[in-house]
């Protein structure tokens, strides 16, 4: 059986962070062991196993699933508004409507945390590198982005001593990674390297951070972060010309 639930979103978040929203929620609801989430432009999908979402995207997307299926679609209201129209599935293998109320529930749940006042930054220190997170969990993975303050020696060599970096995990380095775009290919060819370390010099980070500060006015919720990592680039910016980001993707 499939339900339907259509809710209109909070117009102070991108689509960006109303995903994040949705994949916490289903993560604090359903737990991460249970469920599989796939990811695409403009929609989530929950499942119980990764295979029945494909079984039932190669039989058409019927309105039944041999498990249980979350499927949630985002639709702009008017072209680049930035107001969307979330439209909430469920779809199980019953032929009746018996868990219409239930699913009436949760996307009342869903709809309160996507209302929930910002996130909050967690940030802990561990010798010379700050972790800094807002969307992500520990459930989420390891894979990160470090950014290390750089300069050489008279050998030519990483100098030591020069400061503390930043790791920021995969699922924040998302919306910073929009400025970060902006100054590549370097030297015209050289493309941002996810795997490896990228050198990016003081002239180029002034373009990264001009490009910030409007992502945080389009993304107040997650301003807050991008502000942090920002005056972090700053300040190193004073006693070094170059900061590099090392991907362990």
């Amino acid at each position: 059986m499939r339900y339907d639930i259509e809710i209109a979103c909070t117009s102070y978040l991108t689509l960006h962070e109303q995903k994040q929203r949705i994949k916490s929620f289903l993560i604090e609801y359903v737990g991460t062991v249970h469920f599989s989430l796939i990811e695409t432009g403009s929609s989530i999908t929950a499942v119980q196993e990764e295979t029945v979402f494909f079984e039932w995207v190669n039989a058409g997307r019927p309105d039944r699933t041999t498990k249980e299926l979350f499927l949630f679609e985002w639709t702009e209201q008017e072209r680049r508004s930035g107001h969307f129209l979330l439209k909430c599935s469920f779809f199980n293998r019953l032929e009746d409507n018996s868990r219409q109320k239930q699913f009436e529930k949760i996307v009342l749940q869903i709809k309160e945390h996507m209302e929930h006042p910002t996130l909050t930054l967690y940030i802990t220190q561990k010798d010379n590198l700050i972790d800094v997170r807002q969307f992500h969990r520990r459930g989420d993975g390891n894979i990160g982005y470090g950014l290390y303050p750089y300069a050489e020696d008279e050998k030519g060599h990483w100098r030591d001593n020069l400061g503390v970096g930043l790791w920021i995990y995969r699922e924040d380095f998302h919306l910073l990674y929009e400025g970060i775009k902006e100054v590549y290919p370097l030297k015209g060819f050289e493309n941002f390297d996810h795997t490896a370390m990228n050198f990016i010099s003081k002239s180029e980070w002034k373009v990264i951070l001009n490009h910030w500060s409007i992502l945080a006015i389009s993304n107040p919720s997650s301003a807050e972060f991008i502000d942090y990592v920002g005056r972090w680039v700053v300040a190193t910016l004073e006693h070094v010309d170059e900061i590099a980001i090392e991907g362990n993707l």
